[in-house]
């Protein structure tokens, strides 16, 4: 497994189309800092959904952002940790 992860909102149209077609089965993505806010975009939520990809997402930047999201799986800085590290592969964007 790859694991993405994404600090953005939104990056360059050239750089989004990158990560997502770099996407395989069996990838992840975990979303932290500003990213946090893709949750609150339907077109992401939709194009995530078809793609049936695992979702992470730092509870700590849910929090910082007042968000309660309802797609993903919130996780601690440790588990975060754990996750990294049981990746094959780790991509930051």
């Amino acid at each position: 497994m790859t694991l993405l992860q994404l600090n953005k909102y939104a990056y360059s149209a050239e750089l989004e189309a990158l990560w997502q077609q770099s996407l395989q089965p069996g990838d992840a993505i975990m979303l932290i800092e500003e990213a946090i806010l893709r949750l609150q975009s339907p077109p992401f939520l939709a194009w995530l959904e078809s793609k049936n990809i695992p979702l992470y997402f730092l509870q700590s930047d849910a929090e910082a952002y007042g968000l309660e999201p309802d797609a993903g799986t919130p996780i601690s800085e440790m588990e975060w940790v754990d996750t990294t590290l049981a990746a094959d592969r780790h991509i930051s964007w």
